[in-house]
């Protein structure tokens, strides 16, 4: 069953928000050490509560560095590719192609903002409820889009209205019209953070991650 996010929910992820981060970066490794690399960028929250979905990655044959949301400098954009594409450089598999990004709210702003430039070096994004309200300049932010991106959003998210849904169906809408390839799809009735702490809804957990697969399978075929 679909819902808004639980008083249990909020208050974990504001307790995060007000400490800043809840905890460090880390790499996971697949189990025959090798694997494609998938960068994920934490939310506000630090990473603590996204080190389970960095483990089932790495368990599915990918290798994840896990990186905190906030170490990136979002509102200096040039900035915050040059430090997206030096952990790339660092932590890629030697001889192993395009990398992929999952961002989580704040690291969806990121992911968006400063990894959907770099077709080069990533085959694709997937964005949770991204904080579209960080962007520097959101409409700047679509120009620059060269990658497929997936963006997973509650319909119903109004958490410190930083990731309200009118702005990313805005932002797709733009996106399509400049023939960028951006699919969102939106959970009714849910709201931040609705895979994330003990309140999670099973539910969207299960059918979000199997969205995630899905998209990592076709970027990093």
């Amino acid at each position: 069953m679909t819902q808004t996010s639980t008083p249990l929910n909020l208050l974990i992820l504001t307790l995060c928000f007000l400490a800043v981060s809840c905890a460090g970066p880390g790499i996971y490794e697949p189990p025959s050490g090798r694997g494609p690399l998938v960068v994920m960028i934490s939310g506000k929250t630090g990473t603590a509560l996204y080190g389970k979905f960095a483990g089932r990655l790495a368990e599915a044959g990918y290798r994840v560095a896990l990186y905190d949301g906030n170490d990136f400098p979002l509102s200096r954009p040039q900035a915050c590719r040059s430090m997206l594409r030096k952990i790339v450089a660092d932590h890629r598999p030697l001889g192993a192609g395009k990398s992929a990004v999952i961002g989580y709210s704040l690291g969806g702003a990121v992911a968006l903002s400063c990894a959907a430039s770099e077709a080069d070096l990533i085959a694709g994004i997937i964005a949770y409820y991204p904080a579209t309200a960080l962007l520097p300049d959101p409409s700047s932010c679509v120009d620059a889009w060269n990658v497929p991106i997936v963006v997973l959003q509650g319909e119903e998210d109004r958490y410190f209205n930083c990731c309200r849904v009118e702005t990313i169906r805005a932002m797709q809408k733009e996106a399509r019209k400049k023939g960028r390839a951006v699919e969102l799809h939106v959970y009714p009735g849910a709201g931040h953070g609705f895979n994330l702490g003990p309140a999670a809804d099973e539910a969207l957990e299960s059918d979000a991650w199997q969205k995630t697969m899905d998209a990592l399978k076709k970027f990093l075929r």
